[in-house]
């Protein structure tokens, strides 16, 4: 890591250089212009395109052009580049997002992810894979009031291209280590030219992973993933447009959880395990939306409407026990009745017309949704389940869940400029929820005897979120903004599923969760737009913690509400244009995240973890990156490197599993001739060995290792 005095002096030489610059004679004032860099128009937090530096609040904005030169191919590579903005994941591709302190510890987010302005329901709806992406922005902080449940960290906001009346054609394909292969491609065309646009993109992502299971002396994690998607748009009268998409997703995952049982055997024989039994995780998501939108002259329109399908199985009995005996395992595989997930969503929001001469500007919306997740899970107790004092073996406990979830929301913002300095901002929202959660246990012996050991038995609870936001805003010369802002957010309240463990009652009710920040940040851009910088500060009161216990064997979280929690911290993004052929980009941040008051239970025992810290929650981010692009003769040149640094981290309630600071050195070069380029990657060059996730009970999986390739892509315009 770069130590931070070296990172402050160039800062202090970045705003040397525009101060400098601004000095300079009108007559190269041409020249200057191609060094600026470029405004940032973005969707964000208040659903509807504003420039980010008249945005009140912190967003970071990542375009096309950097998705492709930080070589960013799915979500969990996004880690670090917004400040406080972590990810992790334990091997099966779904990540748990946390920013400034708020983290996703269950399957109801405190991040959530939105793709094509849909929601995506939870942890199992969600794509993880990018491809044909037009931006991503990363909003931090509170986004209940436009964005509702499970947003009261933040939002990650994902938008793939649209077609227009230019037709393109986009093939790449990336070898590299660890039978690395990916293979993508995007068309777009004009079906009806200024009215009708089709679009469609593919991906193929093969790679062999990282750990081998040496009891059976083959590759554990080897990994296919498929994704396709289609687009379809059209542009009616009166300037009503109407747009279909529909996304799917298969990935064949042969090593869903390659964890150690402990972090000791990770660190000394490193992306090696030993188990006996060993299974496939299948995952297919549905994703399809409609959204019809009319820009008035007095108002818009949106109105939207999504449905989302995960199925996800183990094709055998997955190992829960981590070694090479047959003690515990996971087995799931009872078709498509079960473990078969099914969200709809509607939203209709009317929002002010696109206009800068008004004082008041405003949106109101209502959303509704429905989930329906049916569930079948068998905890398998093998013929070694004596080696952890099981009376008996060769049996299974099999936990049903039934859940089905329904709700609605009302909610309205608006901005009232006082003076050509001042603005007021106002807003609310109103969600209702209500969700009932069916369980059944049943006993079953091998070979062919039975019993239930619980009937069904529901649970029904109803939940209600207020979320109010109100900020002011100070327009303190054209290319400067001040604002300060309160808001709440909110992540939905639950009932507890079964498990195989009797001392843990089902259908116990846990609160929504309830996150109230306040945040003043400034934001700015030199006179030449050689130079863009954004500060802010931000305090967060957490009530109501959803703490999640994992029960095993099962590795069922059982959620319950334990303490409050404090966050506070800055941070601030700096983007420079020195020359017109480099860009520079330092993210930072710095958070403080510590339970208040935090109680719980263990082995009998009420245990104090007062002040503790947040798990999965990095003390400080950093992340610094130069691109270079020029042009030599007919070809183009262009490179980039990035740093990203991880400060100390815990994984556990109790601060025991540790993750000391850490820095991951990335890279990428590449070369393009007309319409054919070709350009080298590698990812954790120094190949440093870090703890990507870790459970309390001590089960391990590292980040990935170093790893390289070479690309070539064709494009045709």
């Amino acid at each position: 890591m770069p130590p931070l005095r070296t990172l402050t002096l160039a800062i202090v030489l970045l705003f040397s250089h525009s101060l400098l610059a601004q000095k300079k004679d009108s007559l190269i004032q041409k020249e200057i212009f191609s060094k600026q860099l470029d405004d940032i128009v973005i969707f964000g937090a208040e659903k509807k395109q504003k420039k980010l530096l008249k945005t009140p609040s912190s967003v970071t904005q990542i375009s096309s052009g950097q998705i492709q030169s930080y070589r960013l191919w799915d979500i969990a590579n996004l880690k670090g580049i917004a400040p406080n903005f972590n990810l992790a994941n334990s091997g099966d591709n779904r990540n748990i997002a946390g920013i400034r302190g708020i983290v996703t510890t269950s399957y109801d987010q405190s991040v959530a992810t939105y793709i094509d302005g849909v929601a995506q329901f939870n942890l199992d709806t969600y794509i993880p894979q990018l491809n044909d992406i037009e931006s991503i922005e990363i909003l931090r902080g509170p986004q209940s009031t436009f964005y509702g449940r499970n947003s009261m960290g933040g939002v990650i906001n994902i938008t793939t291209k649209a077609p227009t009346n230019q037709s393109s054609l986009l093939a790449d394909m990336s070898i590299g280590n660890a039978g690395q292969k990916r293979f993508s491609a995007q068309y777009k065309a004009p079906i009806l030219k200024d009215k009708l646009f089709f679009s469609t993109a593919y991906l193929n992502d093969v790679k062999n992973g990282f750990y081998t299971n040496d009891f059976i002396s083959e590759k554990y994690d080897r990994q296919r993933q498929n994704m396709t998607n289609i687009q379809l748009k059209y542009i009616m009268k009166n300037n009503w447009t109407i747009q279909a998409d529909y996304k799917y997703y298969k990935s064949v995952n042969d090593g869903a959880f390659p964890l150690n049982g402990d972090l000791a055997s990770a660190l000394s024989n490193p992306f090696h395990l030993s188990q006996n039994q060993v299974t496939s995780m299948n995952d297919q998501t549905n994703n399809a939306s409609v959204v019809l939108q009319h820009k008035g002259e007095k108002v818009n329109v949106v109105l939207q409407t999504s449905y989302q399908n995960n199925y996800r199985y183990y094709d055998n009995t997955l190992d829960a026990d981590f070694s090479e005996f047959e003690i515990i395992g996971i087995y799931n595989n009872y078709g498509k009745s079960y473990n078969n997930v099914n969200a709809i969503t509607n939203e209709l929001r009317i929002q002010s017309a696109d206009k800068n001469d008004t004082k008041l500007k405003w949106s109101t919306g209502i959303y509704q949704y429905n989930n329906y997740s049916p569930t079948k899970q068998a905890t398998v107790f093998g013929r070694d389940a004596g080696f952890i004092g099981i009376p008996d073996t060769d049996f299974s406990i099999i936990s049903f869940n039934l859940l089905k979830t329904d709700g609605v929301a009302g909610y309205a913002h608006a901005e009232y400029q006082l003076n050509n300095k001042i603005s007021l901002q106002v807003g609310a929202r109103l969600d209702y929820e209500n969700r009932a959660l069916t369980v059944r246990s049943d006993f079953e012996k091998q070979p062919s005897f039975s019993f239930t050991m619980l009937e069904d038995t529901t649970g029904k609870k109803n939940y209600v979120a207020f979320s109010p936001k109100v900020g002011l805003n100070y327009t303190v010369s054209d290319n400067q903004f001040l604002y300060f802002n309160y808001s709440r957010g909110f992540r939905s309240g639950g009932l507890s599923s079964i498990s195989s463990d009797p001392s843990q009652i089902p259908l116990a009710s846990f609160l929504p969760e309830f996150s109230n920040m306040f945040e003043i940040g400034f934001k700015g851009v030199n006179k030449l737009k050689t130079l863009q910088y954004s500060i802010a500060g931000f305090y967060n009161h957490v009530t109501n913690i959803q703490t999640p216990f994992l029960i095993l064997p099962d590795a069922v979280t059982i959620t319950k509400n334990a303490g409050d929690l404090r966050s506070s911290g800055i941070e601030w993004e700096i983007s420079a244009k020195p020359s017109k052929e480099l860009t520079l980009q330092y993210n930072a941040g710095i958070v403080n995240a510590k339970y208040k008051t935090f109680t719980t239970v263990s082995n009998g025992t009420q245990v104090n973890l007062n002040n503790k810290r947040q798990i999965f929650t990095p003390t400080t981010s950093q992340f610094l990156t130069a691109t270079y692009k020029k042009k030599i003769g007919k070809m183009d040149f262009w490179s980039n490197i990035q740093y990203q640094y991880s400060g100390t981290q815990y994984f556990d309630f109790a601060n025991t599993i540790k993750q000391d600071a850490y820095g991951l050195l990335h890279a990428q070069i590449g070369f393009k001739f007309s319409k054919l380029s070709t350009y080298v990657w590698a990812r954790n060059i120094t190949d440093v060995k870090y703890i990507s996730y870790a459970y309390d009970f001590g089960a391990v999986h590292l980040g990935n290792p170093r790893t390289f390739g070479v690309g070539l892509s064709y494009k045709i315009l």
